[in-house]
């Protein structure tokens, strides 16, 4: 469950894991949206619990039940400061309270000195209560700390961050607990309804030919499996003025942005018995435009979006899988994959003097022309992406003898039988700034 965030005016949005679903709730009264501040989930109450600011003097304590979709504002007889408290919370499942580490400052901007200060609620009796252990974490700044509960060990661990002037500049790790351990509670009964689909796989074999295939669910229940597609809208790098600034657009340009995505409609009319599907009625010729309100929509203003650019040639679809077990019950949908390739997995990159070495996972997509290697010099979006392959490669393996011994960042794209270019693989560095930073926590080999 999230709620807010700096610049945010999204409200309260709630994440089904099982379903694999996001949801807006509209809710009224709320919260104010805010910077920092912290949210820890009550098991025990089943609610939520938001207290907490960065900015500014936010002098209550929330709680949000979703059963009810409902927010309240629980007005305790006592508060801990609230004044730009920067406030971290972590629910203790044994003692079934939440801890808050608040940040308290006295004077103002580069005069202020700050400590930090342990508090206890109890929502059950909706009380706070200040600990006073013998020694309180170190001050720190905002967003400098980390706070959780691990039940095994009957422990809060706190990672704290301090510098000057409040302090030397190290990372600490502190420990708190609020009592000796008791009898776990029971936990919440699984949902009875089936896990969800893992790892999709889209294959264009043509222009009307698409397979699908996917993991066996490893929930013993299920019994079969229904596909479903949706038109999806797109924007090309031609038509994006920031992408093509940076790499000179294709003939025939690629996808550059996901715009639209319709509803997701059902094309098997039984549950399928085995993790694999052929759309043989999907026509990636024939261009279409959506005639539903979207379920996901992207716009570009006009800085951004060319119309003068040249469209996308091919159609594009999403596809996702549902489980089904034996009483008919239906598991949320899979992630959502496209007619475009997945992106590459496990690129790695290694310097070689002035050249630099990649290497990456073959893509699991059938029929695949290759690979198509991108290196941007710099690192920053103004900087140039040059196409180091103008044709693909059918090697997972890329040699760059002119890398030089500039920061610059590699990105691989996998390229199907209709030669169209998929998503990007994260960047890998090559003579990163900084990097003897890192030189204790990588290999020759590095993202």
């Amino acid at each position: 469950m999230l709620f807010g965030g700096e610049t945010s005016n999204e409200g309260t949005i709630v994440y089904d894991s099982h379903r694999n679903e996001w949801t807006h709730k509209k809710t009224s009264p709320q919260p104010e949206f805010r910077s920092g501040g912290n949210m820890a989930y009550d098991e025990a109450r089943r609610s939520h619990v938001l207290f907490g600011s960065q900015f500014n003097n936010d002098a209550h304590t929330w709680v949000y039940n979703l059963d009810a979709n409902k927010w309240t504002d629980l007005k305790p007889p006592l508060l801990p400061p609230t004044n730009k408290n920067d406030a971290v919370l972590a629910y203790d499942s044994i003692h079934r309270v939440i801890i808050a580490i608040v940040k308290v400052s006295e004077g103002k901007e580069d005069n202020a000195k700050s400590h930090l200060e342990t508090w206890i609620f109890d929502a059950g009796a909706n009380r706070w209560t200040r600990m006073n252990p013998v020694r309180e974490p170190d001050p720190s700044g905002n967003r400098a700390r980390n706070l959780v509960f691990a039940p095994e060990i009957n422990a809060f661990l706190l990672e704290n961050r301090t510098h000057p002037p409040q302090g030397p500049a190290e990372q600490q790790v502190w420990a708190y607990r609020v009592g000796p351990a008791a009898p776990a509670t029971p936990s919440v009964p699984p949902p009875s309804s089936p896990r969800i689909v893992e790892d999709i796989v889209v294959s264009v074999l043509s222009a009307r030919r698409v397979e699908l295939s996917w993991k066996t669910s490893a929930d013993a229940t299920v019994t079969g499996y229904q596909v479903e597609r949706a038109l999806v809208e797109v924007a090309t790098e031609d038509q994006l003025r920031r992408l093509k600034r940076q790499t000179e657009p294709l003939p025939t340009p690629s996808v550059g942005a996901i715009t639209k995505v319709g509803p997701f409609k059902r094309l098997t009319s039984v549950a399928l018995k085995k993790p694999e599907f052929t759309d043989a009625t999907v026509d990636l010729e024939k261009l279409q435009t959506l005639a539903e309100p979207p379920i996901f929509e992207r716009k570009f203003n006009t800085e951004q979006f060319d119309p003068m650019g040249k469209p996308y040639r091919f159609a594009v679809f999403a596809y996702r899988v549902r489980a089904v077990n034996a009483r008919g019950e239906e598991s949320g949908a899979s992630a959502a994959e496209f007619t475009i390739p997945s992106p590459p997995q496990w690129l790695f990159a290694k310097e070689e003097g002035a050249a630099c070495r990649l290497k990456w996972a073959a893509n699991p997509e059938k029929s695949l022309r290759g690979y198509r290697i991108y290196r941007m010099t710099g690192r920053y979006d103004k900087d140039p992406i040059r196409r180091l392959s103008s044709q693909p490669i059918a090697a997972t393996t890329f040699h760059d003898p002119a890398a030089g011994s500039s920061t610059s960042r590699y990105y691989v794209v996998a390229v199907d039988a209709l030669e169209q270019e998929g998503f990007p693989t994260s960047p890998v560095w090559c003579n990163r700034e900084w990097k003897q930073f890192y030189a204790p926590f990588i290999s020759e080999w590095h993202q």
